[in-house]
């Protein structure tokens, strides 16, 4: 089989690391390994440090023409980005890890980690409830009727504005479904393209009517179609999260001081 120009690249940098006593560990990450990398993907790389490590290190380096972006942490980091990674609704560090390709492990320590990168994964999401359900809804039809008035008003920023709001309409619903946040970037191919979710680990969207819908108001660049869609889409929402009427809308929670 044919070495890739990619895997040599690979190979050329970790020459040097593997050989030193305070890496335990290498893997292989992104595109190049999960499929379909464009141009301008990099060739991610995890070094494991020794847990005596003292630093982190993240860096860029070119190595064959191809960009080389470098982690470099002990476990204990790692383990710390999975916990933060999912507090925060991101999958990000334990996609990495469960999709990635293990090319240096002599003391086991980075098939471990894949394996607890799965387990963060299968981890269930809390949801949306009480007081942060009703703030959630009240967001949802408020950024509705900012849209509308740019829109009614034609006002230069309505195209920034929607966008904005439909972006927020997404992941609000994401929250409210347990599901993890989805990059901006990764929004359309999520809902539209089955390889996403082997790619990612991701699990398909769980409401097709609004996976169709969503996939539909992106690509519609015709202002008039587009609010109209948008519309329908926030209620289509707010139906699914309980139902909202703004008329008498109130909340009552103890102080924050």
């Amino acid at each position: 089989m044919a070495v890739e120009r990619w895997e040599t690249a690979a190979a050329d940098f970790l020459l040097a690391w593997t050989s030193r006593n305070d890496v335990i560990g290498a893997m292989l990450c992104g595109s190049y390994i999960t499929g379909n990398p464009s141009r301008r993907s990099d060739v991610d790389i995890h070094l494991i440090l020794s847990e005596d490590a003292e630093n982190r290190e993240r860096g860029n380096l070119v190595r064959g023409g191809l960009m080389i972006e470098y982690f470099l942490n002990p476990a204990q980091q790692i383990r710390a980005y999975f916990r933060q990674d999912f507090e925060a609704r991101s999958t990000m560090s334990m996609v990495q890890f469960a999709t990635g390709r293990i090319v240096y492990d002599p003391t086991g320590v980075t098939n471990a980690l894949k394996a607890e990168a799965k387990q963060w994964l299968a981890k269930e999401r809390e949801g949306l409830s009480g007081a942060e359900l009703e703030l959630a809804k009240y967001a949802v039809w408020d950024d509705m009727d900012n849209v509308l008035d740019s829109f009614e008003q034609r006002k230069p920023d309505y195209p920034f504005v929607c966008q904005q709001a439909m972006m927020r309409l997404f992941q609000t619903y994401s929250r409210f479904l347990q599901l993890a946040s989805t990059p901006h970037h990764h929004v359309l191919a999520y809902l539209k393209d089955p390889r996403y979710l082997g790619k990612y680990l991701a699990p398909p969207f769980p409401d097709e009517e609004f996976a169709r819908k969503m996939v539909r108001l992106i690509q519609d660049n015709d202002p008039y179609r587009q609010v109209q869609e948008y519309e329908q889409l926030v209620q289509h929402v707010l139906r699914e999260m309980g139902g909202f009427d703004p008329n008498g809308w109130h909340l009552r929670t103890p102080l924050s001081l």
